[in-house]
Formats: structure tokens, sequence, C-alpha cells
């Protein structure tokens, strides 16, 4: 009865916005629209379609620079001190978006931080950058260039117990990659996924860094395919080498029957090396999430175990 309901309102939704999804009868599946895949976000998806003449560019909008009054931060019930804002960059012919940090496990006040990097006004996109902070955030270096050369962003950070530091990132042919450096400055680049047929997208990375865990070290990356045997699901592949090689996607997300597609993940870990993974559940489009998906493993992802379907998603 529910995702009656849901198909209900979408189909109102559709019909109020004029967007005409019935009568596109080349779409291959849902949430496509003349060869596009609306329920992608990333931004070099979208360039390489309006590139193509399937979608307008966005209609530049001129803004005023901001004026800075006060540093100052108040919140009514909360005890607040100064905080002065500190640019991590100062070059103004770039923008920085969807930012990432991590926080070195040996030392908290060297600092790891990731953007989407694009040159403004826009006519590329540099990708996943990285900046690092020696000095709690005070002082920042770097690069606005992506980690290890251009890719098409989304990034995701981590620094292990050896001081390996990670971006993860949507790779220029829209797979998944991941750069890692010993010394912050030199960057190594490693295929995570290939394209699974549209875009490998929204993922999340994280290091168990567990002195505890039996697999202490490990990096696990989570995302969405779009196109491929796992499509709209959620997978995660590990790496056992410190990021060089990948195992296999695992899915993870099957069990929980979306209607539309599983998207937005986030993983986490546990002192004795659990791994915890969190999702979103559409079972409509374009209609909003109405479902949260949840899978843990034990072993290090060797295989994940799942919860019973009837626990395994929270509705909301």
């Amino acid at each position: 009865m529910k995702k009656i309901v849901i198909a209900f309102f979408t189909i109102a939704f559709v019909m109020i916005c004029n967007v005409d999804f019935a009568q596109d009868n080349s779409a291959p599946q849902k949430g496509f629209i003349n060869g596009v895949d609306t329920r992608v976000d990333n931004m070099g998806y979208w360039m390489d379609k309006a590139e193509k003449g399937l979608v307008p560019y966005n209609v530049e909008i001129p803004i005023k620079p901001a004026i800075k009054k006060s540093s100052k931060i108040s919140v009514p019930g909360v005890k607040t001190t100064n905080s002065t804002d500190v640019p991590v960059t100062n070059l103004t012919a770039n923008t920085q978006s969807e930012n990432s940090v991590f926080v070195d496990p040996n030392d908290n006040s060297y600092l790891l931080n990731s953007n989407n990097s694009t040159p403004y006004p826009v006519a590329g996109i540099y990708g996943a950058n990285y900046f690092q902070s020696a000095d709690a955030g005070l002082n920042w270096g770097g690069s606005l260039n992506g980690a290890g050369g251009d890719n098409s962003g989304d990034p995701t950070t981590a620094i292990g117990l050896n001081g390996r530091q990670y971006v993860n990132y949507i790779s220029d042919p829209g797979g998944q990659g991941i750069a890692y450096s010993d010394n912050g400055s030199t960057w190594t680049t490693a295929t995570i996924a290939p394209n699974p047929g549209s875009l490998a997208d929204k993922n999340h990375m994280w290091i168990d860094n567990s002195p505890t865990s039996p697999y202490e070290g490990n990096l696990y990356v989570a995302w969405t395919p779009f196109g491929g045997s796992n499509d709209s699901e959620i997978v995660i592949q590990r790496s056992t080498d410190d990021g060089v090689t990948w195992s296999s996607p695992l899915n993870i997300s099957s069990a929980v029957n979306a209607g539309s597609h599983n998207q937005g993940v986030n993983i986490q870990t546990g002192p004795n090396g659990e791994v915890y993974v969190v999702w979103a559940i559409y079972d409509g489009w374009p209609t909003d999430e109405t479902a949260m998906g949840f899978a843990k493993s034990l072993d290090g992802v060797l295989p994940i175990l799942r919860l019973p379907e009837s626990l395994q998603t929270f509705a909301g």
C-alpha cells in the first residue's frame, strides 16, 4: 500500500512539474530522460551530458563578494569561543565544494582536506584536490589540482596509522579511483573499479585504524553503480595492501528490494574490526528516500553479514 501511495504522489508530482517521464519511450530504465540518468549527482557526469547537448549548462549568476563582519559564533544555549575563519586557499579563480576532511590518528594537529575543485568561470573540472594543515587548521598547503591528476570529484579522505594519506574519488572514466601519498605531495593513483556502465556514484571511504582490530589498516569503499549487474545497489570493496589493489565489488543492499535504487552510503568501523554500512533507500524516483538500509560485517567483509530484511530497513 505504501508503494502504491508513493507511486500516486510521484505521478502527480511529475504531472504538475510538466516533466514527461512516461513519454520517453527510449528510456532503458527508471530515472533516464533522453539518455541522461537523473539520479546521478556528479558534476563531471552532467558537464559531459551538457557538452553533448543533452542538458543545458547552468546559467552563470554573478554573486557579490561576501563582506566579513565578525568571526564571533553565537548559538543560544551553547557555549562557544571566538573562531577565526581560515581560508584553505586564497586563489579566487577556482571553486571548492563537497569537502571531506580527516584527522591524522597519530597527530591530531595534522589535517587532510579534499574538495571538488573547479576553475571559475567553469571551464572544466580538476576533481578531488588535496590540502594539508600541520597546525590544526591555522595554515594550509597543497594543490588545487586533483590528487594524482584530474578526476571527476566527489572526494572522501583517510589517513592510516602508518601515515599514508588517501583521497578516494570518481575517476574520469566514471569508475572509482584512489590516490595515495606517503609524503603529502607525491601521489600515486590506482583503480578501485571501472565504470559500471553509466557511473560509479556517491562513494564513501573509511579506514580501520583500531589497534585492537585484526583488520587494522583495511580500507573500505562503498558506492552505487549505475549500470552493470549491480545496477542501483550498494556495493563495497576492500583493500588490504594500503590501497594498491582492491577486491571485487560485493553487493550488500539487494535484500532490501528498493523500489527505485539505493544511494548515499556511509561506512564506519568498530574497535574489533566490525564494519557498519548505512544508506538511503529510494522506493520511487524522483520522490525522496523512504527508508534507510543497514549492513554489517564481523570478519572484515569476508563476506558481508546482513541483518534480516525486517531489521535491515528503517522507515524514516
